[in-house]
């Protein structure tokens, strides 16, 4: 019987530690201020849009990014018609509380262009969070209650955080390097304190 267990326990390490991010839907952190609940919600909500994504015909490049329950979708259209399709799809799943759709309509990048333009992307994701990690024992703001989304060198913020908090991480995003906008869809309430 222990062998079953030990077996299965190893299976399950096996395949968290070779699924791409967010397949396995593992709340990311006891410390987070979303339930372990509202944290599997937001990994289905971000798997069933990439699933329902699949299913749109056309040209465009979109990702949805849910923090409690709030979607996030950053990306390009090619007409506003996709962009709207791309919005409706995210609408209709289940548990969705608000949407913030930052797709642009344009021309899509190229392949090589838009390899270029992640790699930027995600440079500036973890500046800005590495920034965070470092001035963590200076200010109120912890890591672990924001989420960075950077597209096209707009940084896109969101959490459950109080004002201070919310004021002082984008300050931090502001100032970071290769950063040409900030917006933020934090969800604030005052009662929140650093942990």
């Amino acid at each position: 019987m222990i062998k079953h267990y030990i077996s299965l326990t190893l299976i399950l390490f096996t395949l968290a530690a070779c699924a791409p991010t967010g397949i396995i839907a593992i709340p990311t952190s006891i410390a987070d201020r979303r339930t372990t609940g509202v944290q599997v919600e937001d990994q289905t909500i971000e798997l069933k849009a990439l699933y329902e994504f699949q299913q749109i015909p056309g040209d465009f490049k979109a990702s949805v990014t849910s923090y409690n329950q709030n979607v996030l979708i950053t990306g390009e259209s090619s007409s506003q018609e996709l962009y709207d399709r791309i919005q409706d799809v995210v609408a209709k799943i289940e548990g969705v509380k608000s949407i913030y759709n930052e797709v642009l309509v344009t021309n899509p990048l190229s392949f090589k262009e838009r390899a270029k333009s992640k790699a930027k992307d995600y440079g500036i994701t973890t500046n800005v969070l590495a920034r965070l990690i470092k001035e963590e024992t200076k200010s109120n703001v912890s890591p672990v209650h924001i989420k960075v989304v950077t597209e096209k060198q707009i940084v896109y913020l969101m959490g459950l955080v109080s004002q201070q908090e919310a004021e002082e991480t984008q300050q931090i995003a502001k100032t970071s390097k290769g950063v040409l906008k900030v917006k933020s869809f934090f969800e604030i309430n005052n009662k929140y304190k650093k942990n």
